[in-house]
């Protein structure tokens, strides 16, 4: 099995984790930075493995990692802040 194999089936695992703790249907802190790391961590993979940004220039590299870094942050903010982000997103 090569390396782009082994990398696919830990995006698969990684994946069925975070599917896994979603059915869970629990909401912690815990759980939202576990799901946040799954998140950073697979974002990590795609760029590095997929998109062959190893040898890319330098600045777009960064510029993807720093989404990569930025999505996590999202979802533990909306976890923080789920009642103000529910009162600004709802019309009524």
């Amino acid at each position: 099995m090569g390396h782009a194999e082994k990398i696919w089936l830990l995006l698969i695992g990684l994946t069925a984790a975070g599917a896994w703790l979603a059915e869970s249907g629990q909401s912690s802190w815990g759980l939202s930075l576990v799901v946040a790391g799954l998140i950073g961590t697979k974002g990590h993979l795609v760029i590095d493995h997929y998109m062959e940004m190893r040898t890319a220039n330098q600045r777009f590299r960064r510029l993807l990692h720093v989404f990569v870094v930025l999505v996590p942050v999202l979802v533990l903010l909306s976890h923080g802040f789920s009642d103000v982000l529910k009162r600004l997103t709802t019309i009524a």
